[in-house]
């Protein structure tokens, strides 16, 4: 009978210490499954300021895709990084064209990265209803390479 009690409390002691361990351990654990999880973007990109016409800054940050099959672009717009559309095409140290969809809503639009002289120019891919004036499309824009903070 001395036996099977000390049997008892032994087994009660271990098992709130697997309780103990398990409280603690448990959100340790769930805490880095969330984080690997998040979506990251990478902190380098480049900068174009139209200096002339829109006095605007544009800051673009490209990545691959959950496929990792092709190239997306983000854009900061109101402070924040949203993604705005494909790569269309590139040309290894030539250039890069891609689509903007959320410059124009109603008009196919795309930037054109010229990575020799790093000329980025506005380019209207296909015209659609009208709807929305041209006079917002920024000059031809000299770009720099540099460490984006978002």
């Amino acid at each position: 009978m001395i036996k099977i009690n000390k049997l008892k409390k032994s087994w009660k002691k271990k098992s709130l210490f697997f309780l103990f361990n398990l409280i603690i351990i448990l959100p340790l654990v769930n805490l880095k499954i969330s984080n690997a999880n998040e979506v990251t973007l990478p902190n380098f990109g480049f900068i174009c300021e139209d200096k002339n016409k829109t006095k605007k800054k544009f800051e673009f940050i490209f990545m691959r895709n959950d496929n990792d099959t092709e190239d997306i672009v983000f854009r900061r717009i109101n402070g924040k990084f949203e993604f705005i559309g494909n790569v269309l095409a590139k040309k290894q140290g030539s250039y890069v064209l891609w689509e903007d969809r959320i410059f124009y809503r109603t008009t196919d639009f795309g930037w054109l990265m010229d990575k020799v002289t790093s000329i980025l120019q506005p380019i209207i891919l296909s015209v659609g209803n009208k709807l929305e004036g041209f006079d917002k499309i920024p000059d031809k824009m000299t770009c720099n390479s540099r460490s984006i903070y978002y």
